[in-house]
C-alpha cells in the first residue's frame, strides 16, 4: 500500500531527490511553491528578480491556496533556464516545496457499445456478462441509501471534473447555504466570495459550466435513487459539490483541491455551522507516466484532504501500463488518504486499457459501459477510469451514513484517523478475483459496496459495545511504526481455556490464538507475519465471555 507522505499545513519532502527527468506536460515560465508563511512572498520575489545576473521576470501569478500559503509564479524562460528557475526557488529559505505547474489531461475514453442497464450496481450475467461481477449495491441499500450521518450531518462529495449540469433532475447538487449570492462578500469566511454554486478554478467564482464528464461521473456517484426516473447512483441521497479544475493546469487542480479542504475545515471548526461535511473527493483526470518526485504539491494535497478527514478517489491511466514502474498522477502518489482506482468490466475482468500496480493501485471498481447522467436531463453510456472511481468515491459516503453515532463523533474528534478506519474498511472488505490479483492491484479485489456497509457495521458495534468482562487487557508495542511484525496482548484471566481471537472488518476470523492455560497476567505475543495491512479487532474470549473489543491496525 502507499506509504503516508506528511502534509497537513507543514509539509516535508527530501528536495535533493526531486528530479526534472521524466518530466512532461510542463507549462512554460510557471512555478508552484509554497511558503512557509504568507508574509514572505514579496522578499521571495525580491530575492529571486536576478539570479546568475539575469534578470528573471518573476511574479505572483496568483494565490491557488491561501490557507495552505500556495503560489503560482511567473518568470520569463527565455531569460533563464527552467530548471535553474526552479533550482533557486527551492534553495531559497522561505520555500516549503516547489515544482513546475503541469497540464492535466481528463480520463474519459471513447464509448463502448450500447448498454443501457446498470450491471455494476446488480449483474445477473445478461449481455454476456458474468453474475455477480459488481459492486452488490442492492443488500448494501438494504442497510443504508445515504444521504446524513447517524448525528444528521449532510454527507457530501467533491467531486472535481470539468463541469456539471447543475440543472440535472436526477442530481441533487450542494449549496453553500451560508454565502449570500452577487454582495461581492465572503459571508461564511471560507475564503471565497459568492461561492453559492461550487467553484470554478479557473475563473475564480461559481461560475459552473456544462459538461458531459463530470455529469457522468456526479450521476455513479449520486444520483437520486427510487425517484421513478432515470438512473441509482452508488449513494442515493448524497449531496455533490460542483468543483471545476479550469483550464486544465496542475495550479488550478491545486485550487480546486484546497477549496474543498478550506470548506470541510471550517466544518470541523464551527462544529457544522459553516463549511461542508465533505468526506471524499472524486478525481477522474490525471498526467498519464507522471512520476510522483515531479508533482510533489499536488501528491501533498492529499495528505491536506485527509488531515481534515477527506478521502480522495482518484483514478488511474487509461493505459494498459503498470504504473509501479512507469508512473501516473495522481495515483502513484504515496498518500494513505488516495485510493487509486482501476477499470473492471462486467465479466470481472481488468479492462484492457486501464493501469495497474502492485503497490500504487488499491483496488478495481466497475468502470466499462457505465450508463450514468448526462447533460440535459439525459442518460447515456461511457467507459473509463473515470467511471470506475466514482463508485469508490460514493462507497466512501455511503459508509458515512451507517446509522453508528460514536463513529461520527469521533469523526469530529479525529477526522483524519476516522477517515483512515474507512478507508482500511472498503479496502479489506473487496471481493478477492483473479483479475484484480498477482501484482495487478495492492488489495487484489474489486469494490463491493454491501462488505463495505457490513465492515462498517461491524466496526461500529466493536467500538460501541461495552459488555462485561472478567478480563482487562491491552496491545502493547503498537506506536508509530508501520511496519509493526508483532505486538503484545496483555491481560489478567480469571479462567482458564482463554484464547486470543483476531478477526477481520466483516467479522471472520484471521487468526486464534491460545494462551498458556492459567489464571492470572499473561502476555502474549502476536506474530503478524503475513497479515494483510488493515483494521482488525482483538478480543480475550473464553467459555463464551469476552472482552471488550480492542482495534489494531496493521499497517
Amino acid at each position: 500500500m502507499h506509504k503516508i507522505f506528511t502534509l497537513i499545513l507543514f509539509f516535508t519532502f527530501t528536495l535533493s531527490r526531486l528530479g526534472y527527468s521524466q518530466d512532461s506536460g510542463i507549462i512554460q515560465g510557471n512555478i508552484i511553491a509554497i511558503l512557509s508563511s504568507s508574509d514572505k512572498v514579496t522578499k521571495l520575489v525580491s530575492e529571486l528578480e536576478i539570479i546568475d545576473g539575469k534578470q528573471t521576470g518573476i511574479k505572483v501569478e496568483k494565490v491557488l491556496s491561501a490557507s495552505m500559503h500556495i503560489y503560482l509564479f511567473g518568470f520569463d524562460f527565455n531569460s533563464i533556464d527552467e530548471n535553474s528557475m526552479l533550482s533557486a526557488v527551492r534553495a531559497n529559505s522561505k520555500v516549503t516545496l516547489a515544482q513546475f505547474n503541469h497540464k492535466v489531461q481528463s480520463r474519459n475514453i471513447p464509448n463502448d457499445s450500447a448498454f443501457n442497464s446498470q450491471w455494476d450496481m446488480n449483474n445477473t450475467g445478461t449481455s454476456g456478462g458474468v453474475a455477480g461481477a459488481d459492486i452488490d449495491a442492492l443488500a448494501a441499500w438494504d442497510v443504508t441509501t445515504g444521504g446524513v450521518t447517524a448525528q444528521g450531518d449532510t454527507i457530501v462529495v467533491a467531486v472535481v471534473d470539468a463541469g456539471f449540469d447543475l440543472a440535472h433532475k436526477d442530481l441533487d447538487f450542494w449549496k453553500n447555504r451560508n454565502e449570500i449570492p452577487g454582495n461581492g462578500i465572503d459571508d461564511d469566511g471560507n475564503g471565497y466570495i459568492d461561492d453559492v454554486k461550487g467553484w470554478s478554478a479557473g475563473t475564480a467564482n461559481d461560475s459552473i459550466t456544462i459538461n458531459a464528464h463530470g455529469t457522468h461521473v456526479s450521476g455513479t456517484v449520486g444520483a437520486k435513487g427510487n425517484d421513478s426516473i432515470g438512473v441509482a447512483g452508488v449513494n442515493w441521497h448524497v449531496k455533490i459539490m460542483p468543483v471545476m479544475y479550469g483550464a486544465g493546469a496542475e495550479a488550478d487542480a491545486v485550487i480546486a483541491y484546497s477549496y474543498v479542504f478550506d470548506n470541510r475545515r471550517l466544518y470541523n471548526q464551527t462544529n457544522g455551522a459553516k463549511g461542508a461535511f465533505v468526506v471524499a473527493t472524486n478525481s477522474s483526470f490525471g498526467i498519464n507516466l507522471g512520476q510522483p518526485s515531479s508533482y510533489p504539491i499536488w501528491c501533498a494535497m492529499y495528505d491536506s484532504l485527509g488531515s481534515v478527514g477527506v478521502l480522495s478517489a482518484c483514478a488511474t491511466a487509461n493505459a494498459n501500463i503498470n504504473v509501479d514502474v512507469q508512473g501516473d498522477i495522481p495515483t502513484a502518489c504515496p498518500s494513505n488518504y488516495m485510493i487509486s482506482v482501476t477499470n473492471t468490466t462486467r465479466n470481472d475482468a481488468k479492462y484492457a486499457n486501464a493501469g495497474y500496480g502492485a503497490t500504487t493501485i488499491d483496488l478495481g471498481a466497475p468502470g466499462t459501459t457505465i450508463t450514468s447522467t448526462t447533460p440535459g436531463n439525459t442518460y447515456g453510456i461511457l467507459t473509463g477510469t473515470s467511471m470506475a472511481t466514482p463508485h469508490v468515491a460514493g462507497a466512501i459516503a455511503l459508509m458515512y451514513s451507517v446509522k453508528c453515532s460514536q463513529f461520527i463523533v469521533n469523526s469530529k474528534s479525529n477526522p483524519a484517523g476516522t477517515a483512515m478506519i474507512v478507508r482500511d474498511s472498503l479496502l479489506g472488505a473487496v471481493d478477492i478475483i483473479p483479475s484484480m490479483s498477482g501484482g495487478v492491484t495492492a488489495t487484489g479485489g474489486r469494490l463491493n459496496l454491501n462488505k463495505s456497509i457490513k465492515a462498517m457495521l461491524n466496526y461500529c458495534s466493536a467500538v460501541t459495545v461495552i459488555p462485561p468482562s472478567d478480563y482487562n487487557f491491552e496491545i502493547r508495542n503498537i506506536g508509530p511504526n508501520p511496519t509493526l511484525s508483532s505486538v503484545n496482548v496483555v491481560f489478567n484471566s480469571f479462567e482458564t481455556d482463554t484464547y486470543i481471537l483476531i478477526t477481520n472488518v466483516l467479522g471472520q476470523e484471521v487468526m486464534k490464538i491460545a494462551t498458556n492455560n492459567t489464571k492470572g497476567i499473561q502476555s502474549v505475543k502476536v506474530d503478524l507475519t503475513g497479515i494483510a495491512k488493515g483494521l482488525y479487532f482483538v478480543t480475550i474470549k473464553s467459555n463464551d465471555k469476552k472482552t471488550n473489543v480492542v482495534k489494531l491496525i496493521v499497517g
